[in-house]
């Protein structure tokens, strides 16, 4: 079994370590904040000093961070992963980031000899979890073909999509996707609740018709029982959408309805972005004066 090594133990990146441990994985981490290295500690991983000692112990590298910046910050450096990669090392990125990261960080570690797959991750950290993960990866064959076993210990549906930067495209595309849903489950529900209808009961309906989306399951009853937690903020998907629409510019691509969500989600984000994607719906309650709970 290969040693492996994680980045980025956050509500999704832990539970991918423990299922890395759990698959019988040597597995080491890094993280800026203490407490979940000790959390990993304390269930098998080993920790390393740095991204660049990490890098240099392992085979196959993990990171899973919130931001471009976060990448940038991870890979270089004179204590980052670059600075350790040599020949035949594999550097897995689960971030949700942008095609020019993807291409930047590839490119260098491809001058050290060491491959890159971009490779979000969608589920959520109910799916980190459960170890049902699904996994979308750019990059070379070779690289996934090696590397597809150590990611099946956390993913159900892992697919080889193409190039680097493919893997996060499809991601873009899912994202944004979710802005819109959000946005306009919020005003199902409220539409329901107004015209006097309870939207459990409509929850039920539409999940039976055509106008049933995955980001119903998601939403109806964080909403209903007034669960805002985040498992995914409105501040991260506002980030994710924004990138689309960089990538929509740059491809010369109009993206009209995706905007409007946009729009909609930048709106949730300046009270409640803190706050779980479903809180989109926030906003909407507070300019109509109907607050969305379950009925006894």
């Amino acid at each position: 079994m290969k040693k492996v090594g994680f980045i980025g133990l956050g509500t999704m990146g832990l539970p991918m370590t423990n299922h890395l441990l759990d698959a019988g994985f040597e597995t080491y981490v890094v993280s800026r904040s203490r407490g979940p290295v000790d959390k990993a500690v304390s269930y098998g991983a080993l920790e390393a000093n740095s991204p660049k000692e990490l890098m240099e112990t392992v085979d196959i590298v993990m990171t899973c961070l919130p931001v471009p910046q976060s990448i940038l910050d991870v890979y270089e450096g004179p204590n980052g992963l670059i600075a350790g990669a040599s020949d035949g090392k594999i550097v897995i990125d689960h971030s949700t980031v942008n095609r020019e990261t993807n291409m930047h960080v590839s490119k260098l570690l491809a001058d050290k000899g060491a491959l890159f797959l971009d490779a979000p991750v969608s589920g959520g950290p109910m799916g980190a979890n459960a170890g049902t993960l699904t996994i979308m990866c750019g990059g070379e064959q070779a690289a996934f073909e090696q590397a597809k076993q150590v990611m099946e210990a956390f993913g159900e549906y892992i697919v080889h999509v193409g190039s680097t930067g493919s893997g996060t495209v499809v991601k873009l595309l899912n994202n944004m996707l979710i802005g819109v849903h959000q946005s306009a489950l919020a005003e199902c529900y409220i539409m329901a609740e107004k015209a006097g209808v309870d939207p459990a009961v409509a929850y039920d309906l539409i999940k039976r018709s055509a106008g049933f989306s995955k980001s119903m399951d998601w939403s109806v009853d964080a909403i209903l029982d007034r669960q805002f937690d985040p498992r995914f903020s409105i501040n991260l998907l506002h980030k994710d959408i924004r990138l689309a629409l960089e990538l929509a510019e740059q491809i010369d691509m109009p993206l009209d309805m995706i905007k409007l969500g946009e729009r909609k989600v930048a709106e949730a984000k300046e009270e409640f972005g803190n706050q779980d994607v479903c809180a989109i719906v926030r906003p909407l309650e507070e300019k109509t004066g109907i607050m969305l709970k379950r009925r006894q």
